[in-house]
């Protein structure tokens, strides 16, 4: 009896890590692995440019920067660096 208890509860700890792996996404980082180029979340993003979060986020749309993997979206760092490059011109004249 005491063998069947120990298997059972082995089953439920099993399930509970399948459950908190399942709530945790993809491992993002081995998408990107030993690629050259950076992705960043939006939280991260709008950190790295000193931004507001919604700010960066329409700043993305806008560059095409948004790459989906499953329900997570990253940000290509290369693609918003040449649309700031390319539209600098005429953001300086609005300020």
């Amino acid at each position: 009896m005491a063998k069947k208890i120990s298997e059972e509860q082995q089953e439920a700890e099993r399930k509970k890590e399948l459950l908190r792996t399942l709530r945790r996404g993809p491992d993002l980082d081995r998408f990107i692995e030993g690629k050259k180029r950076s992705f960043v979340t939006y939280a991260q993003g709008a950190r790295m440019y000193s931004m507001n979060y919604y700010s960066f986020v329409t700043l993305a749309r806008e560059a095409g920067a948004n790459i989906r993997i499953k329900k997570k979206v990253v940000i290509d760092l290369e693609v918003i660096e040449k649309y700031l490059e390319n539209n600098r011109e005429g953001m300086e004249g609005e300020n």
